[in-house]
């Protein structure tokens, strides 16, 4: 259980990353999640400040250990290949599940005025408050992938302070560092900028028919690399005088994680195609912070097997025992 032994001819980084999303996994895990799909209800929260953000609530017929929070990456959605495995997986082992859509993804763009920044913590601070609070039971788990990831740590720092009842978070393959991130993005393996650039493309064309007043039609046209598209995007519409003021407001590196307060895990990959794992070592020291690296895995991927089954949702599943079980039996 402790290490990701790929099945023979699933090593590759890229094919790990393009499988787990792709193909005929498409197909397999929505047949293998059918109990998360049918019992999703969905939902809008409106925060204290106004903010619309959509998701959906599957409830367990096992007895219920309390709430998972699953938070999708950039341009995913609660529909993710992901986000069903991991939320069917927890749901499986007596978590109520809710998987949380971030403001303009999925399908959301109508519901608030202003664009997406990763910037907007608060918002989603205030979301998961209002689940915990709402549906959550003895042990609220949050959970994130990607940028999700990155989010989940990022609010799991603040837990203490703004009062979420919330018990551990998990962050699989999280962003660590934008600035970095987007350089490999722009400079590597090709297929992953197109694959944001025209997801991007496409969220922002259909933000733009529901709020015409934001006006930049004509300049997404003429924008074809996620650089350009950062530096118009973040000096036009955010706070930030540039692009790398805009990334380096959300890494998590240094001393950002300075509040963890909770159980919190890291689990990620050495051959991470987008995400240096060499920056792991920039991360705060804290009792609170643990990280399992494993060798293979991609971005997100760690899939197993040819039936395209993957390997870190049992190990999210194992982690939320192990801090469950410390915290009603071990103790009890």
């Amino acid at each position: 259980m402790n290490q990701f032994i790929p099945a023979k001819g699933l090593s590759n980084q890229h094919l790990q990353s393009i499988l787990s999303s792709t193909g005929p996994r498409k197909w397999l895990e929505k047949r293998r999640c059918s109990e998360l799909l049918a019992s999703a209800q969905p939902e809008i929260i409106t925060t204290p400040q106004g903010v619309k953000l959509q998701g959906t609530l599957s409830k367990t017929s096992a007895d219920c250990k309390g709430l998972a929070i699953i938070l999708h990456g950039w341009e995913g959605c609660t529909e993710s290949l992901y986000m069903l495995s991991n939320g069917q997986k927890l749901l499986d082992d007596g978590y109520d599940v809710f998987r949380l859509n971030f403001r303009d993804h999925g399908g959301t763009q109508h519901l608030n005025k202003e664009l997406f920044n990763s910037v907007r913590l608060l918002e989603v601070v205030e979301a998961v408050k209002y689940l915990c609070a709402q549906y959550g039971g003895k042990h609220n788990l949050l959970c994130g992938y990607s940028l999700g990831g990155n989010f989940c740590l990022r609010v799991a720092n603040l837990a203490k302070e703004c009062g979420l009842k919330l018990d551990q978070a998990i962050a699989i393959c999280p962003l660590l560092d934008p600035p970095t991130t987007m350089k490999v993005l722009n400079n590597g393996f090709s297929i992953y900028q197109k694959y944001f650039v025209k997801r991007w493309k496409s969220s922002l064309v259909k933000k733009l028919k529901h709020h015409k007043h934001l006006n930049y039609g004509d300049a997404l046209q003429k924008l074809h690399t996620l650089d350009a598209m950062n530096q118009f995007f973040v000096t036009e519409h955010t706070e930030f005088s540039s692009a790398d003021a805009y990334l380096r407001g959300y890494s998590i590196l240094g001393d950002a994680l300075n509040k963890l307060s909770i159980p919190s895990t890291i689990i990620t990959s050495l051959d991470d195609p987008i995400i240096p794992a060499h920056q792991l070592k920039e991360l705060i020291s804290s009792p609170w912070l643990s990280v399992d690296l494993q060798e293979k895995g991609g971005h997100c991927a760690f899939i197993k097997n040819w039936k395209l089954e993957s390997w870190v949702c049992d190990r999210v599943v194992h982690y939320a025992n192990v801090q469950f079980n410390q915290r009603f039996i071990y103790n009890s």
